[in-house]
C-alpha cells in the first residue's frame, strides 16, 4: 500500500459528559464527524515494524499509530512487519484526534496489507485499546460514540451544514485533555453542545476569545471540538 491513505481529523459536533466510570474515565456521548483536514499515512511491507513521522521526535511507544500496529499484531498473532510513514498536518492538542486518526488508518491499512480480513467491529475493539477516539475513526463517517469511546455506530441520516461553509480555527494553545477533565464541573453540563467547553475556556482564555471572535464574524454553530483547543463553525451561505 504505497499510495498515502488520508487520515482525517474529527470534530465533536456534540459532546456530553454523563458521569465518571469506576475506572476513572468519564462516560461520554458524542457525535463525531470527520473533516477534510488530514494526515497522510503510507504503509509498505517490511521485515520489521517501524513508524516514522518526519519532523517529529516522538518515542515509538508514545506514538498511537505504532501502538495500534502492535495491538493488531498481538490480537492476531501476526509477525509480519511494515514500514509506516506519516506526514502530519493535524495539529496536536487541538481536540481534532490527529494521533487517533493515524492509529485508525494504520489498523484499517494493515488489516488489508497483512491480509488479516478482520471485520470492522473487531478492528474497533482493538482500536479501543489504543485510544478513546480510535474506534469512531476506524468506523468512519458520522458516528455516535458512547462510553469511553468503545461503543460506536454510524449515524447515516445525520444532517450537517455543508462543508463549503466550514471554518476551523486553532488558537495558539496546546490544550491538555487531563487538565480539562480535572477542571470540569457538573454544572458545566448543558451550557452548550460541548460540556467540556466551559472548563477549557476557564483554563485557556484564548479558546473563549476565539469562540467570541467567530460569533462576532457571523459564523453559525460555533463550538469547541473535544477538549480543545480547536473551534469550528459555519458561514451562513446564501
Amino acid at each position: 500500500m504505497r499510495n498515502p491513505v488520508k487520515a482525517h481529523a474529527k470534530i465533536n459536533y456534540t459532546l456530553e459528559v454523563l458521569g465518571t466510570r469506576p475506572d476513572g474515565y468519564h462516560d461520554l456521548r458524542s457525535v463525531v464527524v470527520p473533516i477534510p483536514l488530514h494526515d497522510d499515512v503510507e504503509m509498505a511491507e517490511a521485515d520489521e515494524l517501524s513508524v516514522s513521522m518526519p519532523g517529529f521526535d516522538l518515542p515509538q511507544e508514545k506514538n498511537l499509530a505504532w501502538r495500534a500496529a502492535r495491538a493488531l499484531q498481538r490480537a492476531t498473532g501476526c509477525t509480519r512487519g511494515a514500514s509506516v510513514s506519516i506526514v502530519k498536518r493535524i495539529p496536536a492538542g487541538a481536540g481534532l484526534g490527529g494521533g487517533s486518526a493515524d492509529a485508525a488508518a494504520v489498523l484499517n491499512g494493515l488489516n488489508s496489507l497483512w491480509g488479516l480480513n478482520l471485520p470492522i467491529a473487531r478492528l474497533c475493539e482493538i482500536g479501543a485499546e489504543v485510544g478513546s477516539d480510535v474506534p469512531a475513526l476506524v468506523l468512519g463517517g458520522i458516528v455516535l460514540m458512547e462510553g469511553r469511546g468503545e461503543r460506536v455506530r454510524r449515524l447515516d441520516g445525520f444532517k450537517l451544514p455543508p462543508f463549503d461553509g466550514f471554518v476551523l480555527r486553532v488558537p495558539p494553545v496546546h490544550a491538555s485533555t487531563p487538565a480539562v477533565y480535572a477542571e470540569f464541573r457538573e454544572e458545566d453540563c448543558g451550557k452548550g453542545p460541548n460540556d467540556l467547553q466551559p472548563a477549557a475556556c476557564r483554563l485557556y482564555p484564548a479558546i473563549a476569545e476565539t469562540v467570541a471572535q467567530m460569533e462576532a464574524d457571523g459564523l453559525a454553530d460555533v463550538r469547541m471540538s473535544g477538549s480543545g483547543s480547536a473551534v469550528f463553525g459555519w458561514k451562513v451561505l446564501d
